[in-house]
């Protein structure tokens, strides 16, 4: 039987062919699956490994049946791609190129007990039959090795003492079973039987499609392997040619992006595209976004120290921290006088470095329509200039926010922690937007995005153009999100050290 046929002939088979090799690693997000839903990131890593595709109209259908044609298709896109591609190319539908592969790999056998043929490739796949499928698929060395290898304190599960209808299931399932439940690709169900006859879901087959893969990707883990990486951009432009490159699986998409993202972009941590190289993907695009210009700063800093032009001890001391998020001593210099001082030791020190300022903003007229105005109100003459540009970029931007009323620098006691003290906090409709501790109002009545138009949208132009700015929004910088239910929130509040 052929056990393994992924490798560079796929690559060269794809190519002569005019196939794609898989679907672009970059998973996108669906209407009907959730970030709750059990099989979500699972699902969404099926995508980026081109081994299931969305049904149409932003769906990807989790819970509708899954059937011969498709899985076989699924399979052949990951474990024998040449010669699903050979049967494509001669003509052969998508779900009877994924029989055909399946034979000319060796997965289907002929005068096979599983039951399946070109007329009856629309029938709902069993569990049962999934798992034998899967178990012909995986190398040898795949099916010997333990998964989690190393981790001498977890003993790998058996099937004849973790599923209770064991000694129901045909032998004819019994060894795939038994691999797969000690590989931990396939687990019992929540009443602890197997359920070998019953039918599989699309979400279901997703998930064990991702468990084989990683049992195949942890035997070959280090092997070399020829990819091609296509960055793009928010938008999905192309960003340059695609590049081919050679990198070993379990390779982290970090590092691809650390070594290849184009000069003036960058990425962030958190946007759900840090995966390993998989040994059956050849094809990936991944997104990055223009660098802020705080970013730009930053990188130029860092080529000025390469070059000589620079210490790397003046770092903290650049001015593009001014635009960073949260304290730091860039900031107290500017606003203190040294790089140690928070805050003013008094009211009259501090009403010294106040100004007044009028800025632009938009009103609600009285048949609803929205007219400009002006607003006046006290800050730190330090960063005045400053604070009447983001208020103008407020002003202009698009989204036309509506402002009733500001407050800015407030003396509130000689023991007060707050920034309205520094001249450093800005406070914007605040019955609107009130100070909210886990669902309970103290300062203010409501915060209601979308159904009240002085409410502070969490992904507006307000918050975006503020943190643009170096300033932090009460609205999620003291909890982890902006979940007005949960923790501490103060969504008029904007603060230039996230104070």
């Amino acid at each position: 039987m052929k056990k393994w046929s992924r490798g560079l002939a796929c690559l060269l088979l794809a190519a002569a062919l005019g196939l794609p090799l898989t679907v672009p690693a970059s998973a996108a997000k669906y209407a009907d699956l959730p970030e709750s839903h059990w099989a979500h990131d699972d699902m969404l890593h099926a995508v980026r490994l081109g081994i299931v595709n969305g049904v149409g109209n932003n769906r990807i259908a989790p819970s509708a049946p899954l059937s011969w044609g498709q899985f076989l298709t699924m399979l052949a896109r990951a474990f024998y791609y040449s010669d699903y591609a050979a049967a494509v190319y001669s003509g052969l539908t998508w779900d009877q190129a994924g029989l055909q592969a399946a034979k000319t790999s060796g997965t289907l056998l002929e005068n096979d007990f599983l039951s399946v043929n070109s007329a009856n490739l629309n029938r709902t796949i069993t569990r049962q039959e999934v798992a034998v499928l899967i178990h012909r698929a995986l190398p040898e060395e795949a099916l010997k090795k333990d998964a989690y290898s190393g981790w001498w304190w977890n003993t790998p599960p058996s099937a004849e003492t973790s599923l209770s209808d064991w000694n129901t299931l045909d032998s004819s399932y019994q060894e795939a079973v038994s691999d797969l439940v000690r590989l931990r690709i396939v687990q019992g169900k929540a009443d602890g039987t197997f359920g070998g006859q019953d039918p599989l879901q699309r979400s279901d087959g997703s998930v064990l499609m991702v468990r084989a893969i990683s049992a195949l990707d942890n035997t070959l883990s280090g092997q070399e392997q020829a990819i091609t990486v296509q960055f793009v951009g928010p938008n999905g432009t192309a960003l340059g040619e695609a590049k081919s490159v050679t990198v070993r699986v379990g390779t982290s998409t970090r590092s691809l992006m650390d070594a290849y993202t184009p000069a003036g972009y960058t990425y962030d941590y958190n946007d759900g595209q840090s995966f390993n190289i998989s040994s059956v993907q050849n094809k990936y695009t991944l997104t990055v976004r223009p660098m802020t210009e705080l970013e730009r700063q930053e990188a130029e800093f860092w080529a000025k120290v390469e070059r000589g032009e620079a210490k790397e001890e003046d770092y903290y001391r650049q001015d593009f921290w001014l635009k960073a998020q949260g304290e730091n001593i860039r900031k107290y210099s500017l606003l203190f006088g040294n790089e140690e001082t928070r805050r003013f030791a008094n009211k009259e020190e501090a009403q010294a470095h106040m100004v007044t300022i009028t800025v632009p903003v938009w009103r609600i007229g009285r048949n609803g329509s929205k007219v400009g105005g002006t607003a006046s109100f006290s800050i730190h003459a330090a960063i005045a200039d400053d604070v009447k540009a983001l208020f103008t970029e407020i002003y202009n931007d698009p989204e036309r926010f509506p402002i009733k009323d500001i407050g800015g620098y407030s003396w509130r006691g000689d023991s007060a922690t707050g920034e309205h003290n520094c001249g450093t906090a800005i406070d914007i409709n605040a019955n609107e937007n009130y100070q909210v501790r886990d669902g309970k109002a103290l300062v203010g009545s409501l915060w209601s995005p979308g159904v009240n138009p002085y409410s502070i949208p969490e992904n507006g132009s307000v918050v975006r153009i503020f943190a643009a700015h170096g300033w932090s929004w009460g609205g999620n910088a003291w909890a982890e999100d902006s979940d007005q239910t949960t923790g501490y929130h103060d969504y008029m509040h904007f603060s230039y050290m996230g104070r």
